[in-house]
């Protein structure tokens, strides 16, 4: 029998201060493009999930891994800002038990500092969401619904501000973070399966471009757009997964021809 993307599970990633249910507005245009198994999962400590988990990178990614291995297919793994650190990690440990990655705007290449990371999260930390409502007000495009818009605020109050400050530290500032620019180099390298890469900023996605990526990633820029194009375009962006999944799907039908 043939494969087809419909057979791909979906993993949706959220990213900082975000939910599952953040998701919402994209998952009817991938159902639309064939892409029929899709799962928003929850970080550990957002919204919605066990306020007993812990809130690291690590522990998202390790997460992440084990709801992968009870899916019946080989998943694509999905994470926007912060999410694609943790789909970064899992990537690495789940290797050829995945077809692919997805990265929306990710947060890592930072040229920023462990130090300047660790003020910031202690000023979270001390000064509650005040210190962030700023940060995520920028981060909102035009072209994102009013509604898109108010969820987003929505969750970034519904996490718990120490919930946000040690993301942030495991993002940047922990001896084992992966998302200042030397350290996402090397985690770059140990991925294994193609990864498609949509960024907002030319800086971003030239960067992308200088780190090491399996035959078949691709990366694509989107001018005018903000850090949430995936909510801003959900039609171009589910098109855009789509296409990426089928070529995966060519591909791997071409090697066992």
């Amino acid at each position: 029998m043939t494969r087809t993307i419909a057979t791909i599970p979906l993993l949706l990633v959220h990213g900082w201060a975000g939910s599952a249910e953040s998701w919402s507005s994209v998952l009817p245009d991938l159902r639309a493009e064939g892409l029929a198994s899709v799962t928003a999962v929850r970080l550990p400590a957002s919204p919605g999930a066990d306020p007993r988990g812990t809130p690291t990178i690590r522990d998202a990614a390790a997460e992440l891994v084990q709801t992968a291995a009870l899916l019946p297919e080989r998943p694509l793994l999905i994470g926007h800002s912060m999410g694609a650190q943790v789909t970064l990690l899992a990537h690495q440990i789940l290797g050829e038990k995945i077809v692919g990655e997805v990265v929306i705007d990710p947060a890592y290449g930072s040229d920023s500092t462990r130090e300047e990371a660790a003020i910031w999260a202690d000023r979270i930390d001390r000064d509650g969401h005040v210190a962030v409502r700023d940060f995520f007000g920028s981060a909102l495009g035009e072209r994102m619904s009013a509604d898109d818009r108010a969820n987003i605020l929505h969750d970034v109050d519904r996490t718990a501000s120490d919930v946000i400050a040690a993301y942030l530290r495991s993002e940047y500032s922990a001896d084992d973070s992966i998302g200042l620019r030397a350290q996402t180099g090397l985690a770059a390298a140990l991925r294994s399966r193609p990864v498609l890469a949509i960024h907002s900023t030319q800086h971003g996605a030239e960067y992308e471009a200088t780190l090491p990526a399996p035959e078949g990633s691709r990366v694509e820029q989107w001018p005018g757009y903000g850090h949430y194009l995936h909510l801003e375009d959900p039609s171009r962006f589910a098109s855009s997964v789509a296409a990426f999944a089928k070529s995966l799907v060519s591909t791997e039908s071409m090697a066992r021809a």
